[in-house]
């Protein structure tokens, strides 16, 4: 008995470490779900996109190419409204302008920014598994102590543990909703950017 007693004390030390941890990372994702939100309407009122121009930008840039002008070729591109993350993809793609290898080079570099797709996208998704994790603990591990306070007759720290245990809960939820929502969001936007870019890079061939 005595080293189940040892056993069991030590769980509950351990159990009891962790809460304060939990509670200080769900403030900290809190914080950062709100900055996030921020992030995401600056970013939503900055992206601006017309497939038209990039139809027209493609068909005169492979004009260009062909003509042996790879300046020509950036320089249709220039001016027409583009996704900030496509903006990004044509500076890189014009580099290899009237280069023989520009087939392969742009091969790659759609790889590349799949891959930077899947990171952004991962680190959200990774998010709203973790949030509900962390107030999940932040539930359970007052419960021990507001057991213990009502088989002891001691209300207050039983009302206390609940407190904390349902407020852990709230601000678990809360930060994955958050996380689960932009993650949808932008991986809608992503999507949409990467089929832009292999739509450049079909025009270009």
């Amino acid at each position: 008995m005595e080293v189940a007693s040892s056993v069991m004390e030590v769980l509950f030390l351990f159990s009891e470490a962790l809460l304060y941890p939990a509670i200080l990372l769900l403030i900290a994702l809190v914080i950062w779900a709100l900055v996030m939100i921020g992030q995401v309407v600056s970013e939503y009122s900055g992206r601006v996109r017309d497939i038209g121009k990039i139809r027209e930008a493609g068909k005169q840039a492979h004009k260009e190419i062909t003509a042996d002008n790879p300046a020509g070729a950036r320089k249709a591109f220039t001016n027409i409204p583009l996704n900030p993350m496509v903006r990004k993809f044509v500076t890189d793609i014009s580099g290899f302008f009237g280069d023989s290898k520009l087939p392969i080079e742009a091969e790659k570099l759609l790889q590349d920014y799949e891959l930077i797709i899947g990171k952004e996208l991962q680190h959200l998704k990774i998010l709203t598994r973790t949030a509900p994790m962390l107030g999940l603990m932040g539930t359970l591990i007052p419960l021990g102590p507001a057991l213990m306070g009502l088989s002891s007759g001691n209300i207050q720290a039983l009302a206390s543990n609940l407190v904390v245990a349902f407020s852990t809960t709230v601000l678990g939820l809360l930060v994955g909703g958050i996380a689960y929502a932009i993650m949808v969001v932008r991986r809608g936007w992503y999507f949409q950017d990467f089929s832009d870019m292999e739509y450049i890079v079909e025009g270009l061939e």
